[in-house]
């Protein structure tokens, strides 16, 4: 895992040497779906256990300048039970350059706990905040906290973080 972590700085690190000069004259407008790949980490505020993983998303773009949608899914584990997560995200864009995009916004999450004897399904509301950095025309990398509230009867409260990369379709 800190391999991967310490690959993906490495290229995002590498590829933002030239991204300004590449993104000048390039916007949000020629971004209309999103594929966001990379590594996520969670910690539960409730009891302190940490999890680690995957995330897999698609964004597109549904009112312009108005309104993205991110349908995600992410695995996490733990030194025990595994868990497999979905969230749709309504999120609203501010273009804060011609290469930096960040969409803050709130959706539904699910998720389970698959290798658990309470293995139930669970729901609750997530907050999102994406930061994207564009280092070419159809490559960039993100970094996305979030703050997940579980409404079910876990009550979860968790806090998470994922860091990756993009592909502008």
């Amino acid at each position: 895992m800190k391999a991967i972590r310490v690959a993906l700085f490495a290229l995002a690190f590498a590829s933002s040497i030239h991204s300004s000069a590449v993104c000048a004259e390039e916007s949000i407008d020629d971004r209309t779906l999103i594929l966001l790949v990379g590594p996520a980490i969670e910690k539960n505020k409730v009891d302190g256990s940490k999890a680690y993983g995957t995330s897999l998303a698609v964004e597109f773009t549904a009112i312009e300048h108005q309104l993205e949608i991110e349908v995600g899914t992410q695995y996490l584990s733990t030194s025990n039970p595994k868990e497999l997560g979905a969230q749709i995200i309504f999120k609203k864009p501010f273009e804060l350059a011609s290469d930096i995009e960040l969409g803050v916004g709130l959706g539904p999450a699910i998720w389970r706990k698959t290798s658990s004897p309470s293995n139930n399904l669970q729901s609750g509301v997530a907050f999102v905040a994406d930061f994207m950095f564009w280092t070419t025309k159809k490559v960039g990398w993100y970094l996305s906290p979030s703050y997940t509230y579980g409404t079910s009867s876990g009550a979860e409260r968790v806090i998470g973080l994922s860091v990756g990369l993009l592909f502008s379709m």
